[in-house]
């Protein structure tokens, strides 16, 4: 009877399992989904299960077509938080070079109640992915404008100081220079 007991609970706790994994796997369907809707010019990829890397990647792109960034999302669906899904999540940031990675968990750490960057990674509950995912968006692609806006800064002033130093340019200024003075007299 012992052993039956054992054996009946052991199949519970199995049974348990199986149906908090096709919970997850669910919700990380319905998730990936969700970020297709509301972000349409962004690819979004599963991870492959058994692959390092989290369980979504999303590739950011501007509405001009211009790529801005990674984000990396971990899905989690358990009861109790670990610290250790952030260290892990750091790694598989680092792996596949995103500029963001996100815990999605129910479960949260003590010192984060909805939302949060611990460690620098965000921590946030179901229901503000997608708030949390705007406001990342927005982070990346202004990081891209202003990295294209500095690009090339070193031709550019190169360019001018050549202009400005130049022959033509001493020309034009004496030209200039000479009309005023003719005008004043």
């Amino acid at each position: 009877l012992s052993d039956a007991l054992k054996e009946l609970e052991e199949m519970r706790r199995k049974l348990q399992q199986g149906s908090q994994q096709a919970q997850g796997e669910t919700f990380e369907l319905e998730f990936e989904e969700m970020l297709r809707q509301q972000y349409k010019n962004d690819e979004i990829e599963p991870v492959g299960k058994g692959t390092t890397g989290g369980d979504v990647i999303q590739k950011v792109w501007d509405s001009k077509g211009n790529y801005a960034g990674k984000i990396l999302w971990e899905l989690k669906n358990t009861k109790t938080w670990s610290d250790l899904w952030v260290s892990k999540l750091k790694a598989d940031r680092r792996a596949i070079a995103a500029e963001e990675a996100v815990i999605i968990t129910s479960a949260m750490p003590s010192d984060i109640k909805v939302a949060g960057f611990k460690e620098q990674i965000w921590v946030t509950k179901r229901e503000f992915v997608i708030p949390l995912a705007d406001a990342l968006r927005a982070k990346l692609i202004s990081l891209f404008r202003a990295k294209q806006s500095v690009q090339g800064k070193n031709e550019k002033v190169e360019v001018l100081y050549n202009d400005l130093s130049g022959t033509e340019f001493r020309h034009r200024v004496e030209a200039i220079v000479e009309a005023f003075t003719n005008m004043q007299s």
